[in-house]
């Protein structure tokens, strides 16, 4: 039955037009019943939608997936042409960063020439409670669904610097939020820090997180801030390039998952 549940998700996924139960079930070789069945199933969690007219297409929890991540992809691409050339330009690694329900996930990054660079590969789920990237993320999202994350994330020591009191965590968001940018002050290991900022969409919303990250030639947490203004600059070119391939068109927003 998970089978034919798929094929029958696949189809919808590559239809051009909405649907009815007879040819569903005709194009992927099951009974109108099984067909029928699986479509009330779907449709009651939300990965399908029936209309007046009883024909299905897909629902807006498969839309929302979908174009997410095509979102993501094209983010991915203009970051690839404007992150070599900050990090080039300032000797310095970067990471994008995106949120992904209740992990934080790295997407794209530029890596300097070094023996030990302090960076974890692409793809690597970064702590929340660890991670400027992380805090970033966190900052504006409504707070029922903060303290859902905080709830359901251990918030685990890395070193001594490490946030992992809840409450501490909510001041250090807020504080996040007001001075626009977030720090990594040897939270995430004892050799460095980090420091990133928001990339947002059309909306004002954060989509991402930009970092200079594995930092290590500083004492001072303030030398990080040096690296700020370059950041922002980073980000504003991010979002535009983003924009001007899109169109102009915004794309989805931090929705809770």
């Amino acid at each position: 039955m998970v089978v034919y549940a798929m094929n029958v998700l696949d189809l919808l996924l590559t239809a051009n037009d909405r649907m009815g139960v007879n040819q569903i079930a005709r194009m992927c070789e099951i009974s109108p019943a099984t067909a029928f069945r699986i479509l009330k199933s779907m449709e009651q969690n939300g990965w399908i939608f029936q209309f007046s007219d009883g024909k299905y297409s897909l629902g807006e929890k498969v839309k929302f997936r979908t174009e997410k991540e095509s979102f993501y992809l094209a983010l991915r691409d203009v970051a690839s042409i404007i992150m070599p050339v900050y990090s080039e330009r300032y000797a310095q690694n970067m990471n994008l960063v995106v949120r992904k329900g209740f992990r934080c996930s790295i997407i794209e990054q530029t890596r300097m020439n070094r023996l030990i660079d302090y960076m974890v590969p692409i793809g690597t789920q970064v702590p929340y409670n660890a991670s400027a990237g992380g805090k970033v993320l966190l900052c504006e999202l409504p707070t029922e669904l903060t303290d859902t994350i905080i709830n359901s994330v251990p918030m685990i020591p890395f070193t001594t610097r490490t946030i992992t009191d809840p409450d501490l965590f909510r001041e250090e968001l807020r504080k996040v939020k007001d001075q626009g940018y977030a720090i990594d002050n040897r939270e995430s290991f004892t050799g460095g820090g980090c420091i990133a900022v928001p990339v947002r969409d059309n909306k004002g919303t954060i989509v991402a997180a930009l970092s200079f990250t594995g930092i290590t030639d500083f004492e001072d947490p303030d030398f990080l801030n040096k690296y700020l203004p370059p950041l922002l600059e980073a980000s504003a070119e991010i979002k535009r390039l983003l924009y001007k391939s899109w169109g102009n068109e915004p794309g989805p927003v931090n929705l809770p998952e």
